[in-house]
């Protein structure tokens, strides 16, 4: 591939401090999400440090990655507005934290790319730009209680009254001004029938998107 990509994010970014809490937070929902969906195939645009692939190869799942950073070296080097894959090639289809990076006018294009290459599932984590309040609760009991192993109490506001300047990395995010959950599942919904949406435990500014083809 001759096409030449502006890098946002250079490969050392990944490494490091890059791994937090937060991070290995999101990490184990891809995972989980993905596990439950039982695929038999994986693409997974958007590697980072192969993390997530990595895990998943080793619990017998067959993952192709895709990123348009040939230094992170994935299987195949492509932009998730033209991927160069077969119409329904993969039983899932994984892009977290991958669509903000590119302008909002082309997310649409996108979208239409990751319905064209599944077969069924999409798997989306997105940011979600907003301040919050959450108070877990666990206890001797809880799980024969509730059926769960705590209590989760959580209250989000959106910076709907703040927008979004490029600097470099997002273009947007969900959440502030002109972007709306409204606005990002409504052009969901133009492909995909929305089965579930996640917001991970003490990490509110990722969101998960189970999407099914229509």
């Amino acid at each position: 591939m001759n096409k030449k990509f502006n890098i946002q994010v250079p490969k050392e970014h990944y490494f490091g401090k890059y791994d937090d809490l937060m991070r290995f937070i999101s990490y184990f929902y891809q995972i989980d999400l993905v596990r439950k969906l039982k695929p038999n195939n994986v693409l997974e645009v958007g590697i980072g440090n192969k993390t997530v692939s990595n895990y998943l190869k080793q619990n017998g799942i067959k993952v192709d990655t895709c990123d348009f950073n040939k230094d992170l070296e994935p299987n195949y080097v492509a932009d998730i507005r033209e991927l160069p894959f077969k119409d329904k090639s993969y039983d899932v289809v994984m892009a977290c934290e991958v669509l903000e990076h590119i302008p909002w006018k082309d997310v649409e294009r996108a979208l239409k790319e990751l319905h064209r290459i599944s077969k069924k599932h999409v798997l989306i984590s997105i940011p979600y730009s907003s301040t919050g309040f959450e108070l877990l609760f666990k206890f001797p009991l809880i799980g024969r209680i509730l059926k769960r192993p705590f209590l989760d109490l959580f209250l989000r506001i959106p910076y709907f009254f703040i927008g979004i300047k490029f600097s470099g990395e997002h273009y947007w995010e969900m959440g502030r001004r002109n972007y709306s959950k409204r606005k990002i599942k409504s052009l969901f919904g133009k492909y995909f029938k929305i089965i579930k949406e996640i917001r991970p435990i003490l990490n509110h500014y990722h969101y998960f998107f189970i999407l099914e083809k229509k």
